[in-house]
């Protein structure tokens, strides 16, 4: 018997799909400057959000990642996501004329300090690609040579106190199964074992969806969230695929063309930057799926299930759409 998931899921995200568009466009209406304006008071709301989780958010399969606001519940590391770029931009143009070591040490405050809650939750994930996304902003400002090196030495050493101090075990687990999956195939390996069958048993034209033996049997886990991917390859099978990645190139294409056309330095900066975070996550999500990276839990940017991603990367679009429609014609 085939396995489909609740009408329940269908009708949910059909929901946060259309809350997510109305946001969407009231964002595209709001001018960039007063996020600037306001630049350190929406990244301290959304660093308060992620501390309350720590003490009061919902525990689900042994990580507090949610807050649960009754009617809904919000992923807060998520906010990070568009609070960070923001922040860090502000910055940076506050320092612009005179980009001093007290710019480099705020900024790496701004970064590590929500970097290590979210680390705690723990949610390495997410973690990651806030620390990326951190660091590839002070990057493109204009950090040294020596700087980068230095700092890569430093992250380099301090490997070894992170996998002893805070990674979990079963995190610990899914990196050394990265380079053999099939030493531990029935608890580390499982997931990435089961998410290569799904996708080479699509063949070049997929599997009726009905008929999905990976997916519709419950061998992959997280098929409607993380596994997303795999759930596609075996459905729609290498053609499925190609046409669905020429899609995403297009898009990615888009994003990158806004954000090089833009004329102020601070609104070139924070396009890249969620330009960058928007193509980290999906290289993250394909990367972990075919076995390439650690399965560290993201999902995939406008596919996988759930409202907290789902109204974040529609933030971030409308925040580009915002930029894109106020441009200016002086060059800064």
């Amino acid at each position: 018997m085939s396995y489909n998931l609740p009408k329940t899921f269908f009708i949910k995200q059909l929901f946060f799909v259309l809350i997510g568009l109305v946001i969407y466009f009231v964002v595209s209406f709001i001018k960039v400057n007063f996020y600037y304006r306001n630049a350190f008071y929406i990244y301290l709301i959304s660093v308060i959000f992620l501390i309350l989780t720590y003490f009061f958010g919902e525990e689900i399969n042994g990580s507090k990642r949610w807050l649960d606001f009754l009617f809904f519940k919000i992923q807060t590391s998520e906010l990070l996501k568009i609070t960070l770029p923001i922040m860090l931009v502000k910055l940076s143009e506050e320092f612009r004329q005179n980009k001093t070591h007290l710019y480099e040490f705020l900024s790496l405050f701004f970064i590590i300090f929500p970097f290590l809650i979210i680390l705690n939750q723990p949610d390495l994930g997410s973690g990651l690609i806030i620390l990326f996304t951190g660091l590839f902003i002070i990057f493109v400002n204009g950090l040294s040579i020596k700087k980068i090196i230095l700092s890569l030495v430093f992250f380099l050493s301090s490997l070894p106190f992170i996998w002893m101090n805070y990674l979990k075990d079963y995190q610990k687990s899914r990196i050394i199964n990265l380079f053999d999956p099939f030493s531990n195939p029935l608890e580390g390996g499982y997931q990435s074992i089961q998410a290569s069958i799904a996708i080479g048993s699509g063949g070049l034209i997929g599997k009726n969806s009905s008929l999905g033996t990976q997916t519709d049997l419950l061998f992959l886990p997280e098929t409607h969230t993380d596994f997303i991917f795999a759930v596609l390859a075996e459905n729609f099978g290498f053609f499925g695929i190609l046409i669905f990645f020429i899609i995403l190139g297009l898009l990615i294409a888009r994003l990158l063309k806004l954000s090089s056309q833009l004329n102020i330095h601070t609104n070139r900066i924070l396009a890249a930057s969620y330009a960058n975070i928007f193509i980290t996550c999906v290289l993250i999500n394909i990367s972990m799926v075919i076995g390439l990276f650690p399965i560290v839990g993201i999902p995939f940017p406008l596919m996988s299930y759930g409202g907290s991603s789902l109204f974040v990367f529609l933030v971030l679009f409308g925040i580009l759409n915002s930029l894109n429609n106020n441009k200016t014609l002086i060059a800064q």
